[in-house]
């Protein structure tokens, strides 16, 4: 359970655990994954593109994705996108909320 620490009248802090913050971490990786897939996935057609098929824009290559593969285009391939960008943000998360609860403990 997150534990409110109040150390001035104006600093309402609250520290997490261990499990808190990887839930979070990975409940953020997760969702900031899924939400910017279709812009990676534009990037990634774009970047590899020799024959310039996707029309050379973002603008094209969107709208060319949603003709051809429709809306789930946009989402090909985040299942493995959030599965290895979810474990890193969980692990940041946790670093830093470890980090940030030692320096406090040495003021």
């Amino acid at each position: 359970r997150a534990k409110q620490r109040k150390s001035s009248a104006d600093d309402d802090s609250v520290s997490l655990s261990s499990l808190e913050a990887a839930i979070c971490g990975a409940a953020a990786g997760s969702f900031s994954a899924a939400i910017t897939n279709p812009l990676d996935r534009i990037k990634t057609l774009m970047m590899t593109d020799t024959t310039n098929a996707y029309g050379g824009s973002v603008a094209a290559c969107a709208s060319k994705i949603l003709k051809d593969e429709g809306l789930g285009g946009l989402f090909a391939g985040v299942v493995p996108r959030v599965g290895y960008i979810a474990p890193s943000v969980c692990i940041f998360f946790v670093t830093y909320e470890l980090v940030q609860q030692k320096m406090k403990k040495s003021d």
